[in-house]
Parts: C-alpha cells; sequence; structure tokens
C-alpha cells in the first residue's frame, strides 16, 4: 500500500519478480530503505522526503500496538514480508485494515464541488495543437487535469498532442501522480518511436498537468516545457505554480543574461528532459488556471493582469474564455505572433 503525507492510501500492484518489484517499490519513494514492521509487514521509506507521514507514522503504531516508529518522511510503501528468494508478499488484511483506520482519523478530509471550463482558439496558426483533456477515476474520483502545448505547427505536433492530452489525465486521475503521469506517457511515446528522438523533426509537446481528490487538502500538479499552472489566492493574487524550462530561465538561474529568443527554447518537453512537481494546499485555492504560451506569454509581457482576469470572473467558463480573448487581443497591436491558445480553469467550492 502507498501512503502519501496528506492521508491518500491507495493499494499497489507488485511485480512476480523481485527486482520488479524493487523498481516498483523505487517509482513511489526515492532510493527506498526498508524497515521491519514486526513479523507482518515491511515499510518502504524514501531518504529525501521532507514532510513527515504521520499517517504512516500512526499506522506504525497501530499495527505493532503503540511501539515508537522511526521518522518517516515522505511517501512510504508498506508491504507484507519477503521471503527467501526475496519476493514480497501482500499486506495482511488485519495490517491494511489499520493503515486506512490511521487514514481516515489524521487526513484533513473534505468535499469539495469542481467546475471546469477550458476556452481554445487556434490564433493565427494553420494548426490548433493545444489539446487538453479531464478525466476522473471511476473508483477513486480523482480528477486528472491536462493541458498540452504541441509545438512545430504540424499535422504530426496536432495529432500528438491529442492523442497524449487524454493518456496523461487519464493516469493523473488514476494514480493520482502528475510526475508520473508524465512520466508513463514519455515511455510510452518513446517506445513507440523506437526512443529514437529528433527534436528538429519529431513532434512534441509541452505539458500541465494536474490531480485533485476530493478527500485531499492537497493539488497536485507536473510540467515540462513552458506549459503553466498557476493558483488564485483567496485575496485575488495569481501565483505561479511552475517555472518555465526555457534556455532563458536556465541562464537567469546561472546569474546570466539570456538573449532575446533563449525564452523561446524548451530545455524540456514530454519526450525528453526534465518534469518537475509540486503541491499545493487546496484551501488556499481560489481557481486553479493551467495554460499554454499562448495565453500566458501575450498576458504577461503586456503587463495585463492574470490574476485581475481570474479573480473578477464570475465562474470557470468566464474566466476561461477571457484569459484566452484577452491573450489574443493583447497579442495584436504590436504584431506579436498568434500562437494557439488554451487555458483550463478548475473552481473549488467546499460543501
Amino acid at each position: 500500500m502507498l501512503i502519501q503525507p496528506d492521508g491518500q492510501v491507495e493499494e499497489i500492484i507488485l511485480d512476480s519478480h523481485r527486482p520488479d518489484q524493487l523498481r516498483c517499490i523505487g517509482f513511489h519513494v526515492d532510493s527506498a530503505r526498508a524497515h521491519r514492521l514486526g513479523r507482518q509487514a515491511v515499510v518502504h521509506v524514501g531518504q529525501n522526503g521532507e514532510t513527515v507521514n504521520n499517517v504512516a507514522r500512526q499506522a506504525w503504531m497501530s499495527v505493532t500496538s503503540g511501539s515508537r516508529p522511526p521518522v518517516l518522511r515522505g511517501p512510504v510503501v508498506v508491504t507484507g514480508p519477503a521471503d527467501r528468494a526475496g519476493d514480497f508478499a501482500p499486506l495482511p488484511a488485519l495490517s491494511a485494515e489499520a493503515v486506512h483506520r490511521a487514514s481516515r482519523l489524521l487526513s484533513d478530509t473534505f468535499a469539495v464541488r469542481l467546475s471546469v471550463s477550458v476556452a481554445q482558439r487556434p490564433g493565427e496558426r494553420d494548426q490548433q495543437c493545444d489539446a487538453y483533456a479531464v478525466k476522473r477515476g471511476k473508483g477513486s474520483g480523482r480528477w486528472g487535469f491536462a493541458v498540452l502545448d504541441g509545438f512545430g505547427g504540424t499535422p504530426e505536433a496536432r495529432r500528438f498532442a491529442r492523442r497524449f492530452a487524454p493518456i496523461v489525465a487519464r493516469a493523473a486521475a488514476l494514480h493520482g501522480d502528475p510526475a508520473r503521469a508524465l512520466t508513463a506517457a514519455r515511455i510510452q511515446a518513446r517506445n513507440e518511436n523506437g526512443w529514437d528522438f529528433d527534436p528538429l523533426g519529431d513532434p512534441s509537446a509541452a505539458a500541465v498537468v494536474a490531480v485533485t481528490d476530493q478527500w485531499s487538502p492537497l493539488i497536485r500538479f507536473a510540467w515540462c516545457g513552458n506549459a503553466r499552472a498557476y493558483r488564485l489566492t483567496p485575496t485575488g493574487r495569481a501565483v505561479p505554480l511552475t517555472r518555465d524550462h526555457t534556455h532563458a530561465e536556465e541562464w537567469r538561474a546561472r546569474g546570466r543574461t539570456p538573449g532575446p529568443k533563449a525564452g523561446n527554447v524548451l530545455a524540456s518537453c514530454l519526450m525528453r528532459g526534465a518534469i518537475e512537481a509540486g503541491a499545493v494546499e487546496r484551501k488556499y485555492t481560489r481557481r486553479l488556471l493551467l495554460c499554454t504560451q499562448g495565453v500566458h506569454a501575450p498576458l504577461e509581457e503586456r503587463a495585463h493582469g492574470i490574476g485581475d482576469i481570474l479573480d473578477l470572473a464570475a465562474d470557470a467558463k468566464e474566466a476561461a474564455a477571457t484569459c484566452v480573448a484577452d491573450a489574443l487581443e493583447v497579442a495584436g497591436p504590436d504584431g506579436l505572433a498568434h500562437d494557439n491558445a488554451t487555458a483550463l480553469v478548475v473552481d473549488f467550492t467546499q460543501i
């Protein structure tokens, strides 16, 4: 079982041989090391997590009838004991029940109502190479939101973005891990391409994906390239949640002044490069905006307040439509290129 610090618990499927099992565990827990939890369970915990996992600690005490647990940080995977061959057994039913009980006691759960809307226009481009998808897990109730900004302006880029947007959103809703969803989509795309990728000719996309669960207090997100996520604070300010993966940002991080075109050169995309992830507390997020460069670039370049748009809009539909319309409007006077523009807005209402 996978236990997140926010109390989210889900079952994971281990492969039948130990090396595959260890890779599966390592997918959830970075640099995993194992702690024996009595005779019935093994706790696999990473070495680099920052957030103390109080749910896992409470589960430890429940399983052992009160023994003091180690300091467990970040996500934790709990399995049954390993046999002589090194295969991990399923977690015993009583131990699994104790984990779920601890999760229900400590997670900050509350139901929310979601309102989602998307606006999209091609701008002056011949092809609409942006794509979006909204998926909900049937069993978990999680929502996955994905926006892809295909680059190249070709029919191949259009097909690529339209194909992988629902794949990313569906995987995010299924597993609750946006970075895992982007990684899985990358592996699928690279496998189909024979692991050869030519950045000058092969289609790819910048991507941003978010996951929300009505029983979790966090919104999780991940991205690659220069697709962005913003949250609207209770005070009406738009806070960027992502940092562009461009040569310009890399130069600024090194204290150098970027060239005039460096902001248009991506350092990562769905096919290669960095995938970053983060989380934000939902109670501090009135609205969530996922958008492509065709929205955020002209609005920020013209100092057109994204926060004002999100704050003043009556609902998600108006917010998304205004983001796209204003972006195309302010891109016009000085002949700035009208890029494809896509804005996906999620409103959160606690109930």
